[in-house]
């Protein structure tokens, strides 16, 4: 055999292995990412942020997207508050995740949601979404290894972390459906699916408070003793916080209690909102769309509750107006415009409410043979008037329609076929600034 000959075995071999690898790093992208566009906008979101420029991050399970609105803290307060957050995340990753966020963003505070430390039914899909849209590291795999330990998976059964299509085989369907290259929003993992924004859910019979404690397992605890221990010795800038819910029992709640009860005992910081909801103002017969979740107005209101706390508390500056943080301005733009059918123009604006109004009750709308629309209301208490908004269609925009100091509005004008909601929302004045009380939030119906 000529040593030409050889040679070109060699660089066919070669030219071989460099594309086998190419079309391997290819495949590992696409097929490790489950098509689940939130985590994509919250997780590889994270890593798009310029290093240096996050004020805080949220890290936990989807109480954090849904609680915490990134969007509404930087268009009421100027904060750059990023969520770092999965469905169901494993908090046996918090440790890592503070470490990972700290590579880039040095200074940042740390808010911990306490709620998900009593999930313990992790599973393998649990661990792809944290850990597949992170990039590669040490880091990253030193996580991996140590939730799949914790999960007992053998070899084999982690071989579809590096061979992820393996794990999609049953699911390329929905990479046809979804597409297979899912794209950044800009909106900093402001969610804006359609339960988070329309549904309303009463949680008054589902919500839990009690002062019961129950043992948490040994894993629980050691996980949260090793990152109380981490967070001590790196002196991490951190405030751990447990959210009002529809626990799935008394002894879940029992076993969050006990968390938050070791973490008050080693010092730190703790926003203990369990049993907070008037605090907070949220109206458990509308701010949720469903047992663990707020939809937007709940939202809204317990980001501005924490706004304020992480202000006051670690003095953090509003930002707007930096050119630095112009992506921030254009994404809250873009979100706006999706919030329009669904929030109403004072929700987003700062210290105008009076929680106190209470929402109209007796509300009746009757439809008069002229096309046109009467309203009436009962009296709310304290109120000096009254602005009445509507939206024409289902993802019609929220307008102020009328100011009225009655508790009634007559001959409104409405097309006929067109659904049309209206809300009645209590006012008063203080030192000629008006405040917005309780209202419908999804309005009253009306079709001609």
């Amino acid at each position: 055999m000529t040593s030409q000959h050889t040679n070109r075995i060699i660089l066919k071999t070669i030219a071989f292995i460099g594309i086998f690898l190419i079309l391997y790093s290819g495949m590992a992208t696409v097929f490790s990412n489950n098509p689940d566009f939130r985590i994509y906008q919250s997780i590889h979101g994270f890593y798009e942020e310029p290093a240096g420029t996050l004020q805080g991050v949220y890290i936990g399970s989807s109480n954090c997207y849904a609680f915490w609105n990134a969007l509404v803290a930087w268009e009421k307060y100027g904060l750059t508050v990023f969520p770092y957050s999965t469905p169901s995340m494993p908090f046996y990753a918090t440790e890592y995740i503070i470490r990972e966020v700290r590579k880039t963003q040095p200074d940042a505070v740390f808010i911990i949601n306490v709620n998900h430390l009593d999930f313990d039914d992790m599973s393998a899909s649990h661990i792809h979404h944290l850990t597949d849209y992170m990039p590669n590291s040490e880091l990253k795999t030193e996580l991996r290894e140590h939730l799949c330990d914790l999960l007992g998976l053998s070899r084999w059964d982690r071989l579809e972390f590096d061979m992820p299509w393996m794990r999609m085989r049953q699911t390329w369907w929905l990479y046809l459906e979804e597409g297979l290259a899912p794209k950044l929003d800009g909106m900093k993992a402001a969610c804006y699916y359609e339960n988070y924004l329309s549904r309303v859910f009463d949680m008054t019979h589902r919500y839990r408070h009690n002062d019961q404690r129950a043992p948490l397992s040994d894993n629980q605890t050691a996980c949260l003793e090793q990152l109380l221990d981490f967070c001590e010795a790196e002196a991490v800038p951190v405030t751990f916080v447990s959210v009002p819910r529809g626990e799935r029992s008394g002894e879940s709640l029992g076993r969050i209690n006990t968390a938050c009860d070791i973490i008050r005992d080693r010092g730190f910081t703790l926003l203990y909102l369990t049993d907070e909801v008037d605090a907070v103002h949220l109206d458990l017969r509308q701010d949720f769309y469903e047992t663990k979740h707020t939809n937007i107005h709940g939202s809204i209101k317990f980001t501005d509750y924490l706004s304020k706390y992480l202000i006051e508390t670690y003095g953090l500056r509003d930002l707007r107006g930096d050119a630095t943080y112009q992506s921030w301005d254009e994404g809250w733009a873009r979100y706006r415009a999706i919030l329009a059918p669904f929030v109403l123009d004072f929700e987003l604006g700062v210290d105008q409410r009076d929680y106190a109004l209470a929402m109209p009750r007796g509300v009746k709308i009757e439809t008069r043979p002229d096309g046109q629309v009467n309203m009436r209301w009962s009296p709310v208490r304290h109120a000096e008037g009254y602005c009445i908004y509507y939206r024409a269609g289902e993802r019609g925009v929220w307008q102020q329609l009328t100011t009225t100091e009655t508790c009634a509005c007559e001959g409104v004008a409405a097309e006929p076929g067109i659904p049309y909601y209206y809300t009645i929302v209590p006012v008063r004045e203080v030192d000629g600034k008006t405040f917005y009380g309780n209202f419908s939030v999804n309005g009253h119906r009306v079709l001609l």
